[in-house]
């Protein structure tokens, strides 16, 4: 069953390597089952549940060491995809085992390590590509319909340590096909990095406070789901799939992806929505309203940050880890704001979300890729 995502990607033949789309599959089903893993955990641990959402944050600790130092320490190369592919193995095998909490958050940072190889190596061969882009940014809606009602399965009925073995042996697929993978990426040239852009530094900042918020906000969904709302676990899987549904299409448009920002705003609006409004009617409307903006707006914004960016490859890296970064933040805060009440949640992330959004709406109309602003830069360094 948790091949299936793996069997359905292949049919679409997208235009990049078979060991990259697979590892990244791979590693959206380990997000997807995160937010289904936090309440098991803290029923297992007889933990809080905003306690135990620091198992995201650690790994997503990893995953922002990973994408930050990846593209300056390392090349897209094939054996650094076995490097990400041997920690995803290690990472959940150890976390199946772990004896204390503090070891499981410590195998939860190496779990993110790998994942962040692997974004770096996805987005670093399509960055700049709309084509290709689409090929990459499709997999998460696509995976994520499928894997979650397997997810919330065998984490109900198994509990979370089987659900860290059976993420341990999804990693095997992408290993089939490393060897006779070939990375674009790692035959350009690499040279001296260029400081961003105004408007590209604009559009980062924009980046890392959006998934800021919205990581703080779906991290704990689940929760709010089964907690608050009162949807046994199998339905909240259903949400979560149908969110990811909704952005199979949006995720797969072709077309130029104007006004970003316009379409991230609708995910701070279903932030509130999931936040503050407890009705179940209203939980599934925000999720799926959710997934196809979210999908639409994130592309749109990195081709946005490729157009307003003289050196986009080097951004491709910049993006990743800003996000990252938001990532890593988002559940803290999150965690915090759940602690007072799941509405103080919605309410917070939400706007956080709605203002980022607003300042990629900003740039986009007011600072055109013909009249990009000059920066002050030492001699010898040139804005990106």
């Amino acid at each position: 069953m948790m091949l299936a995502p793996v069997r359905v990607l292949q049919t679409l033949r997208p235009d990049i390597p078979a060991g990259v789309f697979t590892a990244t599959a791979v590693s959206t089903v380990v997000f997807s089952a995160t937010p289904f893993l936090i309440p098991a955990i803290a029923g297992d641990r007889a933990l809080s549940v905003g306690l135990v959402g620091i198992v995201s944050t650690a790994q997503l600790g990893g995953f922002v060491l990973a994408s930050s130092l990846g593209p300056r320490l390392l090349r897209p190369r094939r054996r650094v995809m076995v490097i990400a592919i041997v920690l995803g193995i290690v990472a959940n095998l150890l976390s199946a085992v772990a004896p204390a909490f503090a070891f499981l958050v410590g195998t939860r940072f190496v779990s993110g390590v790998s994942l962040g190889l692997i974004a770096w190596i996805a987005w670093a061969e399509v960055f700049g590509d709309n084509e290709r882009v689409g090929d990459v940014a499709v997999i998460g809606p696509l995976v994520g319909t499928i894997a979650s009602p397997i997810v919330a399965i065998i984490v109900d009925g198994a509990g979370p340590d089987w659900m860290f073995v059976a993420l341990a042996a999804l990693y095997l697929v992408p290993a089939f096909f490393v060897r006779s993978m070939h990375l674009e990426a790692s035959t350009r040239p690499r040279g001296e990095r260029h400081r961003p852009t105004r408007a590209a530094f604009a559009i980062l900042v924009a980046l890392g406070t959006l998934t800021l918020g919205g990581s703080a906000t779906f991290v704990f969904a689940g929760a709010i789901g089964t907690q608050i709302i009162g949807l046994p676990a199998f339905t909240v899987s259903l949400v979560f799939a149908a969110n990811a549904l909704a952005g199979l299409p949006s995720a797969r448009f072709r077309g130029d992806r104007r006004l970003a920002g316009a379409w991230l705003a609708l995910t701070g609006t279903s932030a509130v929505t999931i936040g503050a409004v407890h009705e179940p009617a209203a939980f599934w409307i925000a999720m799926i309203v959710w997934g196809f903006a979210f999908w639409m707006g994130v592309p749109g914004a990195f081709s946005l940050l490729a157009e307003r960016s003289r050196y986009p490859d080097e951004r491709a890296g910049d993006a990743q880890a800003v996000m990252a970064t938001g990532r890593v933040i988002g559940p803290l805060i999150g965690g915090v704001l759940y602690e007072i009440s799941p509405t103080a949640l919605g309410i917070g992330a939400g706007g956080v979300i709605i203002a980022a959004a607003l300042l990629l709406v900003y740039v986009e109309w007011r600072i055109r890729p013909e009249v990009l602003p000059a920066l002050s830069a030492p001699r010898g360094r040139r804005p990106a």
